[in-house]
C-alpha cells in the first residue's frame, strides 16, 4: 500500500519528481561525461605517440640534459662521469641517424614584455640534411643553410610558446637562446607545424654556425633507429613514459579536479533529492495523516520517504549514465578525426557514482526525517499552509557556498604570493654567466633610476647531508641597501645598522616561524670542510624579522636555483656583502672552481619617471640602457623583472586557476536551479485559493506571476545570504590546511568581494531563468482549468 501511495504521489507531483530525477541525472552526467572525455583523450595517446615518432621505430638518448639550469653549474664528479659512461655503454649500436643536442632556454619577449613564469625550454640540434620527422612539416620559410655565415634556426612553432594564445616571433626575426655558460642569437628562417613530438626529439634545428656557439655546453646525442634494437636501453612509441607524455595536461588537470567534481556532484544530487523529499512530505501530508489515524507507525513514514528517495535516485542515475553514453558517442563521432581510437568510459567513476548512490539516499532520508516524523493524525483536517521553500533555501545555499569556499580558499592562499610593495621596483638578471661586479659603476647615473645596486643571491644549506637532518636551505640576499620592509620584530634603523655595518641578518616571518628564530637569536649554517675535517659553522645574529611576500619575486627574478641549487628554499635572509663574502670564502675553499660574477641588480625607479612612462615602458627603457652600458655581453642576457608586472602576472594566473576550480561548483549551481521548478509548483498548489481570489478581483497574469517570481527571488537571496558566511568559513579553513604544507606560511583570510558578488548575482539570475517561465506556465495552466 505504501509503494502504491509513493507511486501515486510521484505521479501526482510530476514536476517535483522530474526535477529530482533531472537533478540527479545532470549531476551524474556532468561527472561521468567529463571524466570519460578525459579517458577518451588518454585513449588516443598510443596512436598519437606512434604517429609522432614516424618514421623511427626506436630512439635512445646519450647525455642530453633534461633542462637548461640557470647560472653556472658545478663540475661533474668522477662518480657522475663513471655513471655517464656506464649508461653510454648500454646504448644500442647501428643507429640510422645521430643528432647532437643541447638543452637551452629561450629569451622570448612577446610585445617586448619579459615572460613571467617558468622559462621556455627547448632541445636544440645540429641540423641534418633534411627534416627527420613525418609528423611535422616545414610550413613556413626554408631549411637552414649550412654554408651561411649567419646563425640560423628552424623551430617547431608550438615549442616557442606556452599556450596557443601567445604569439611567436615573426619569420626573419632573431631569438636569443640561453645555455648554462653563454648565449646565442640566431635568425628564425623556418617554422615547423603539424603536431606534437616525443619529449626526447629536438624541436629546434641549427646550422653549423649557430650550433658551434654552444661548444662549451653539455652536448648530448639522440640516436634514431629504423628497427627496434635487440638489446640496450632505448625508447619506442609504446614505452610507458612516451605514452604518458602524450596524454597531455588535460589528464593531469582532470586528476586535480576529480575530487572537487565528485564532491560537487554528490552534494548537488543530495540537495535536490532533499528538496524533493521535503516537498513530497508537504504534498502528501493529508494522506499520510490519514494513514497515521488508522495505525501507520513511524517506521511506515520513514519507509515511505525511503522508497521515494530510492526510486528517484536510481532512475536519475540510470538516465544520467545513458545521457553520458549518448553525449560522448555523439561528440566523438562529430570530431572523429581527433579520436581515431574511439571513445572510452571511465568505469571507475561509474562504479564510484553507483556506490555513492545509497549514501546519497541515506543522507537525504536523514535530512527529511524530522518533518516526516512530525506528521500527526490531526494534520488530516489542518488548513494551515505548509512551508515549501525551506528545502530549496538549503539546497541552493549549499551550491553557492561551495563556489564561495573555492574563491575564498584561492584568494587567501594567493595573498601570500603577491609581491610586497616594499620590494625594490625591479630585479635585473644577467644570466647565465653574469658580468664583472665592477661594471655596476657604469650604471650609476641612468635616467629614471633612483638607486641601483648589485644583488648577490646565495643559497646555503642549513645542515650538511651527512648530518642526517632534513635538507633545507636559505636564500642569502646582499645589496648596498636594505629595503624598507614591514618589520614584525625589531625596527628598520637598528636593522640597517646591524646588517650594513656588522654581521647581522634580517629574516622573513615565514622563516622565523619555521625555525622558531626571533630577534636576538642566531642563524647558524654549516659549511663543509675542504679536506674532510670538522664542518665550519657560520653564525649570524638576527637583527629583524620582516613580513614580506617573497616567493614570486625571487622565482620570477631568477635568483633561486643558481649554481645547481634547488629552486625551493625556506626563505630569504637579507645581509651585507661582507656576510656573503664569508659564505663565498667557505664555498671557494671546498670548490676552487667557484666564481662570483655579478648576476643580478636591484633597481628603484624615480617616481616622476615611473609616473611619466608607466611600469611597462619604464622597465623597457631602463633595461635597454643597462644592456647598452654593459656592452650587450655575449655571456649574459639582460632581463628586467618588474615587481608590479610580476604581481599582475601572479594575479592573472591565480585568478585563472581559481576560476577554473570555481567553475565546477558554479556549473552544479546551475543544475541546482532546476529545483526551483518543483518549489514553484508546490508554492502554486499551496497558494491556489489565494491566487483564485486575486484573479476573481481582477488581478492580471503578470501580477500573479510576479508573486511566484518574487517567491523564487527571496528563496535565492536567502540561500545566497546564509551561504556567504558558511562558504567563507569553509574556504578559510581549507586555505589554512593547504598553507600548512609550506612550513611557516602565514594564514590569510581574504574574500574577493567583486568575484563573490558577481557570483551571487549569477546565482540569482539562474534562479530567475527557471522561475519566470515556470511561473508563467503554472498561472496560464491554472487559468485554463
Amino acid at each position: 500500500m505504501l509503494l502504491k501511495l509513493v507511486l501515486c504521489g510521484m505521479k501526482a507531483g510530476k514536476a517535483r519528481t522530474l526535477c529530482a530525477v533531472a537533478g540527479v541525472a545532470a549531476a551524474v552526467a556532468a561527472l561521468l561525461f567529463t571524466t570519460s572525455l578525459s579517458a577518451t583523450n588518454s585513449l588516443q595517446a598510443p596512436a598519437a605517440a606512434e604517429k609522432a615518432a614516424r618514421p623511427w621505430a626506436a630512439w635512445s638518448v646519450d647525455g642530453v640534459p633534461t633542462a637548461a639550469r640557470r647560472g653556472r653549474g658545478k663540475i661533474p664528479s668522477r662518480a657522475n662521469e663513471g655513471e655517464a659512461r656506464a649508461k653510454t655503454s648500454q646504448i644500442p649500436s647501428g643507429a640510422s641517424l645521430v643528432l647532437k643536442t643541447v638543452a637551452l632556454s629561450v629569451d622570448l619577449r612577446p610585445g617586448g614584455r619579459v615572460l613571467q613564469g617558468p622559462p621556455v625550454l627547448v632541445l636544440l640540434s645540429s641540423a641534418p640534411a633534411s627534416l627527420p620527422y613525418e609528423n611535422v612539416k616545414l610550413e613556413e620559410g626554408r631549411w637552414v643553410d649550412e654554408s651561411s655565415l649567419n646563425a640560423e634556426v628552424v623551430c617547431l612553432r608550438s615549442a616557442l610558446r606556452r599556450s596557443s594564445r601567445e604569439k611567436v616571433p615573426n619569420l626573419g626575426e632573431s631569438v636569443k637562446f640561453v645555455g648554462e655558460k653563454g648565449t646565442m642569437t640566431a635568425k628564425i628562417v623556418g617554422y615547423l607545424d603539424g603536431g606534437k613530438l616525443p619529449c626526447e626529439f629536438p624541436v629546434v634545428f641549427a646550422n653549423s654556425k649557430a650550433f658551434a656557439s654552444f661548444g662549451n655546453e653539455n652536448v648530448g646525442r639522440v640516436l634514431f633507429y629504423d628497427k627496434v634494437p635487440s638489446s640496450g636501453v632505448f625508447l619506442t612509441p609504446a614505452s610507458e613514459s612516451v605514452i604518458e607524455a602524450f596524454k597531455g595536461d588535460s589528464q593531469r588537470h582532470m586528476d586535480y579536479a576529480k575530487p572537487l567534481m565528485i564532491i560537487a556532484a554528490f552534494l548537488t544530487a543530495l540537495a535536490l533529492l532533499v528538496n524533493s523529499l521535503l516537498l513530497s512530505v508537504e504534498a502528501n501530508r493529508r494522506e499520510l495523516a490519514k494513514l497515521r489515524a488508522v495505525g501507520l507507525a513511524c517506521g511506515g513514514l520513514v519507509l515511505f520517504t525511503a522508497l521515494e528517495a530510492l526510486i528517484s535516485a536510481f532512475v536519475g542515475w540510470v538516465v544520467g549514465f545513458i545521457v553520458t553514453l549518448l553525449s560522448l558517442a555523439s561528440y566523438v563521432s562529430v570530431y572523429a578525426e581527433y579520436f581515431p581510437s574511439g571513445m572510452a568510459v571511465d568505469y571507475s567513476r561509474v562504479y564510484l557514482s553507483l556506490a555513492l548512490l545509497p549514501l546519497v539516499v541515506f543522507l537525504s532520508i536523514l535530512f527529511a526525517l524530522f518533518p516526516v516524523l512530525r506528521v500527526r493524525a490531526l494534520d488530516a483536517s489542518s488548513l494551515r499552509p505548509r512551508p515549501v521553500r525551506r528545502g530549496m533555501v538549503i539546497a541552493y545555499g549549499c551550491g553557492f557556498a561551495a563556489f564561495v569556499a573555492v574563491e575564498v580558499w584561492g584568494a587567501s592562499l594567493m595573498r601570500a604570493f603577491i609581491p610586497s610593495q616594499q620590494w625594490p621596483d625591479a630585479i635585473v638578471s644577467l644570466l647565465p654567466a653574469g658580468v664583472s661586479s665592477f661594471d655596476v659603476e657604469k650604471l650609476r647615473d641612468i635616467e629614471g633610476v633612483k638607486r641601483i645596486s648589485e644583488l648577490v643571491p646565495r643559497q646555503v644549506d642549513l645542515s650538511l647531508p651527512e648530518s642526517g637532518e632534513k635538507k633545507e636551505n636559505v636564500l642569502f640576499l646582499a645589496a648596498e641597501f636594505l629595503p624598507e620592509f614591514k618589520f614584525a620584530e625589531g625596527d628598520y634603523r637598528a636593522a640597517v645598522k646591524s646588517v650594513l655595518f656588522g654581521r647581522g641578518v634580517v629574516i622573513d616571518l615565514m622563516l622565523s616561524r619555521h625555525l622558531n628564530l626571533h630577534v636576538g637569536d642566531v642563524l647558524s649554517v654549516s659549511m663543509p670542510s675542504r679536506r674532510g675535517g670538522k664542518a665550519q659553522v657560520l653564525s649570524f645574529p638576527i637583527a629583524g624579522v620582516v613580513d614580506v611576500n617573497w616567493h614570486m619575486v625571487t622565482s620570477r627574478g631568477l635568483v633561486r636555483g643558481l649554481n645547481g641549487a634547488s629552486p625551493m628554499t625556506s626563505g630569504p635572509v637579507f645581509c651585507s656583502f661582507d656576510t656573503i663574502g664569508e659564505v663565498d670564502f667557505s664555498t671557494y675553499m671546498t670548490d676552487p672552481s667557484f666564481s662570483a660574477p655579478m648576476t643580478h641588480l636591484w633597481v628603484d625607479y624615480d617616481k616622476a619617471f615611473l609616473a611619466k612612462h608607466g611600469v611597462f615602458n619604464a622597465g623597457r627603457i631602463i633595461e635597454g640602457e643597462i644592456a647598452r652600458r654593459l656592452g650587450n655581453p655575449l655571456q649574459a642576457t639582460v632581463r628586467l623583472h618588474a615587481r608590479d608586472e610580476i604581481a599582475d602576472g601572479t594575479l592573472a594566473r591565480g585568478t585563472n586557476v581559481i576560476g577554473q576550480a570555481a567553475r565546477v561548483p558554479f556549473v552544479f549551481l546551475a543544475v541546482l536551479a532546476i529545483g526551483f521548478v518543483a518549489m514553484l509548483v508546490a508554492e502554486a498548489e499551496a497558494r491556489r485559493k489565494e491566487f483564485a481570489v486575486l484573479r476573481a478581483v481582477g488581478a492580471t497574469t503578470r501580477q500573479v506571476v510576479s508573486r511566484l517570481v518574487l517567491s523564487a527571488f527571496k528563496t535565492a537571496l536567502f540561500g545566497v545570504a546564509w551561504a556567504l558566511p558558511v562558504g567563507s568559513a569553509v574556504g578559510w579553513y581549507f586555505a589554512g590546511i593547504t598553507a600548512s604544507r609550506w612550513p611557516g606560511m602565514p594564514h590569510y583570510f581574504v574574500i574577493p568581494w567583486e568575484i563573490v558578488l558577481e557570483g551571487a548575482a549569477g546565482a540569482v539570475v539562474f534562479a530567475l531563468l527557471f522561475a519566470v517561465p515556470a511561473s508563467l506556465r503554472l498561472v496560464k495552466s491554472a487559468r485554463g482549468r
